[in-house]
């Protein structure tokens, strides 16, 4: 077939670039020329600079206070004076004698009341005095702490956590300062002053000698009030941020403390790379550019973020206008792009494909491998006749491209598969009718092999005391089953009874039940001794099943009942225990045992051994053997009918005659499960030993 100029492919190709590649071009142009990427670039790390600038600005202000320590402690020496008398009192005593005294002394300090001596000695001495006089005069400090050369608190504005100060961090870098040196550290929650603070740590000397360590807290959120800020009318902001995100400082004239908190998504941001920019919303709704700085101590963890922030919109705000009437006339050409594009891909490709699906549809509709239900007909005849119409179509359709030819394909692939259809369905209904009918001789042959008549055991003509009578229920789960009992009559006075399942159900099952039928007539003469006749079957049928290559076995119950002797004799392989009832006696139904029997299956090991249990036979004994397919019948909620309750159907059963008590379990069964189709076959067989002097 000749396709057109454009194929399918450059169909598609055309629409893409129309519908998608110039629009794309366009704003790739626009933001090219507009230099957005760059200008937010160039504001971050203008803010990231104001944010560095802040920082400065907090180390200059703590140098300064620090500083103005430096000047108070030479011009108020009596913090230093006061330090000497400390240092006086230790001397004499060595290094060890020091640090014990220190450790008891720093053990009783966190529990010490205010008025304690030693308390009072700290807070009110001549160089405590001095502190207080000087934080009086600087409102963002804190808290204040001295020590002498040794480490011990010997004056401070308040009580402190610790009397022991050597091994502290601060203390350590102020006693290797030399003099009129000044440490500060980085931003960290003061547990005396109960404060976010930023130490400033400067060595008192006596000479070239260390006569203390002085730590000035100045508290942050002061200071950080003391900077002056003047953007706040422009939408700019200062602040200092902890690590779990709240704002502990900010240039806000309405700022509480620890009111607002930055989003989690941020945090992490700064908290991976320590310094940059973002642009992100903050808590009140709000998107702003935002410059930051991590505050930590060499190598640790940041203990706050210093951060310089502007209003989003401001910093885009020259960009603004361009954008909305580049998105007017990008939004507007797009639409004529995506309209042309899709009229072109509808009419050259999407409706024929469409007529193509519907055909595929109709004709999937039409594929049916099973006799149609009565009724049926018309609607089967309607669908080929959709599939013919639809058919007719997708001949007709001419877009000189690849749909065409995959239409011309579609169109002979659907006239033969209608043509097979029919000629399989013909096939299989042939086919089927067979294996009906194979499946029905098969149904009749194993009607066959069960017992068509009851024998009279024993003869009407003698006389006897006791008298067998008969009745069973049999309907396995398919057309076949693998459920099967046989009546051998072994003389005047005896008969013998066996029911078996074999495992499974079904066509196989039912020709293993046809084995054993033969095998069954084959050994009758060993079938007074139930245990060695059990022992003949299974002997046998292993021989069958293991040059068969399979895996079967067979559950049975052999019972012997001989009328003279008034016995009842049995052997049970794997199968369930039959129920045994007196008629008059009062007492319910029971297995004819209770304990696990270990007795296995039939075909399972070629030397299994069988024993046969006695017991005697009097006048209304009555035997109820069956399959599990009634004990595992199941109703809708999954439980099973089991053997309580067919025990209760088998005593209410009593009342009637014995003809009809397997069909009146078969009743009970079908009421339960709430259907009447079973799941396994069933199988039911019913033994009374009536009294031989009373007709019936």
């Amino acid at each position: 077939m000749v396709k057109g100029v454009l194929g399918l492919q450059g169909k598609f190709i055309v629409a893409l670039l129309v519908a998608a590649a110039l629009p794309f071009l366009v704003g790739l142009a626009v933001f090219e020329t507009i230099g957005y990427r760059h200008l937010l670039e160039e504001r971050g790390r203008y803010h990231h600079m104001e944010a560095l600038t802040l920082v400065r600005a907090l180390d200059q202000a703590g140098d300064a206070v620090g500083g103005q320590m430096h000047t108070w402690l030479s011009a108020q020496p009596a913090l230093g004076q006061f330090a000497l008398e400390k240092n006086r009192e230790t001397v004499g005593k060595d290094a060890r004698e020091i640090l014990e005294e220190t450790r008891l002394l720093d053990a009783r300090w966190a529990t010490l009341p205010a008025d304690d001596p030693l308390l009072r000695s700290v807070l009110e001495n001549p160089g405590a005095a001095s502190l207080a006089k000087f934080r009086s005069l600087h409102p963002e400090v804190a808290e204040i702490l001295a020590t002498d050369a040794h480490g011990r608190l010997i004056a401070a504005t308040g009580k402190s956590s610790d009397l022991d100060q050597a091994d502290e961090d601060w203390w350590k870098k102020g006693a290797a300062l030399s003099r009129s040196k000044v440490w500060t550290d980085v931003l960290r929650f003061d547990a005396s002053s109960e404060v976010f603070s930023q130490d400033v740590v400067l060595p008192v000397h006596e000479g070239d000698a260390l006569a203390g360590v002085v730590k000035v807290s100045v508290d942050v959120t002061s200071l950080f009030a003391q900077l002056g800020f003047d953007g706040e009318e422009v939408g700019e902001r200062w602040e200092i941020v902890l690590p779990d995100g709240w704002v502990l400082a900010s240039s806000r004239s309405d700022f509480q403390p620890r009111t607002d908190r930055f989003p989690a998504e941020t945090m992490h941001q700064m908290q991976t790379e320590g310094r940059g920019w973002t642009v992100t919303g903050y808590h009140q709704g709000e998107d702003r550019m935002t410059g930051f700085v991590a505050l930590a101590p060499e190598g640790g963890t940041p203990n706050a973020y210093v951060l310089f922030s502007s209003r989003r919109d401001d910093v885009v705000a020259p960009l603004q206008k361009d954008f909305l009437w580049l998105g007017i006339a990008g939004a507007t050409l797009l639409l004529i792009c995506a309209l042309t594009g899709f009229y072109l891909i509808h009419s050259g490709i999407l409706a024929p494909l469409a007529a193509l699906g519907h055909a595929a549809r109709s004709i999937s509709a039409t594929a049916r491998l099973h006799q149609p239900v009565r009724g049926d007909e018309e609607e089967i005849v309607r669908q080929r006749e959709r599939a013919e119409s639809d058919l007719r179509k997708i001949e007709e359709i001419r877009t000189g491209d690849e749909v065409e030819a995959l239409a011309a394909d579609l169109a002979v692939m659907t006239s033969r598969v209608l043509r097979y259809q029919r000629e399989l369905e013909t096939e299989v209904a042939a086919k089927t009718a067979v294996i009906r009918e194979d499946l029905e001789m098969a149904r009749e042959f194993q009607n066959a092999l069960m017992p068509t008549r009851y024998p009279e055991i024993p003869p009407s003509a003698t006389e006897s005391q006791l008298r067998l009578k008969f009745s069973h229920f049999y309907q396995p789960a398919s057309t076949v089953g693998g459920d099967f009992f046989d009546l051998i009559e072994l003389d005047n006075g005896r008969a013998g009874i066996l029911i078996a399942d074999v495992m499974g159900h079904g066509a196989r099952s039912a020709l293993v039940t046809a084995i054993l039928r033969a095998l069954v007539r084959n050994h009758s003469g060993s079938a007074a001794e139930p245990g060695q006749f059990l022992i003949e079957l299974n002997r046998h049928l292993h021989d069958v099943i293991s040059r068969s290559g399979q895996t079967l076995f067979v559950t049975a119950f052999f019972l012997v009942l001989d009328t003279r002797e008034g016995t009842a004799s049995w052997a049970v392989a794997g199968h369930p225990a039959p129920l045994r009832v007196r008629r008059g006696s009062g007492k319910p139904p029971q297995p004819l045992w209770d304990k696990p029997q270990r007795q296995l299956a039939l075909g399972l090991a070629p030397l299994a051994s069988y024993r046969t249990e006695q017991a005697p036979l009097v006048a209304g004994d009555v035997f109820l053997l069956f399959t599990d397919g009634a004990l595992e019948a199941e109703n809708p909620a999954g439980e099973q009918f089991g053997v309580e309750r067919l025990c209760t159907s088998v005593d209410e059963a009593l009342d009637g005659p014995m003809a009809a008590m397997p069909a009146k379990i078969v009743c009970d069964v079908v009421a339960f499960q709430k259907r009447q189709q079973f799941e396994d076959d069933i199988c039911l067989v019913a033994v009374e030993a009536a009294n031989g002097k009373k007709d019936g």
